[in-house]
């Protein structure tokens, strides 16, 4: 029996890119971000682990890319821009390794779909960045600055999950 197809029977989800693309950047990201390590060892180590993250995304290989990464860089003290370009860097790492296991690598990835991790990954860095531009600039004045600036970091996450906390757990309970 056949089941004859009407010309509108389909779907249409605006435009999308291939999930081999999506696969494809994690590898490139960590390479353009390993050009600034100073050791070749590490920047071998943070491709091959991106790599192995791409082909298998199951293993959370990419997070090891990240981690080789900012021992890389522990080993030198970087410039201003350098932390920046890495943070950036990491920030797209971390992104492309949550969305690999679930992006096929012959289906499609519909632009629309990114919206929200693209809206997030803007927010983070919109303060990040400053952030990481103002301790830097700390420390460049008082090298005694960045340990307290950390200490208030932490209090204010402390602060915030205690709140995600509450929250989540008031709706869960219909309050």
């Amino acid at each position: 029996m056949r089941i004859a197809r009407r010309a509108d029977d389909g779907i249409r989800t605006g435009p999308a890119i291939p999930g081999a693309v999506m696969h494809l950047l994690l590898p490139i990201v960590a390479a353009l971000a390993a050009l600034l390590l100073p050791v070749l060892g590490w920047q071998i180590a943070v491709i091959v682990t991106a790599v192995i993250g791409m082909l298998f995304p199951q293993t959370f290989a990419g997070w090891l890319a990240i981690a080789c990464l900012a021992v890389g860089l522990l080993l030198v003290e970087p410039e201003p821009w350098q932390s920046m370009l890495a943070l950036l860097a990491v920030h797209l790492l971390h992104v492309f390794s949550c969305l690999l296991p679930a992006v096929p690598w012959r289906g499609p990835v519909v632009l629309a779909a990114l919206r929200p991790t693209l809206r997030r990954f803007v927010v983070v860095q919109l303060v990040a960045q400053p952030m990481t531009f103002a301790v830097l600039w700390l420390h460049a004045l008082d090298t005694t600055a960045v340990p307290a600036a950390a200490l208030v970091g932490a209090a204010a996450l402390a602060v915030f999950a205690i709140f995600l906390v509450r929250r989540i757990l008031g709706r869960s309970r219909g309050v």
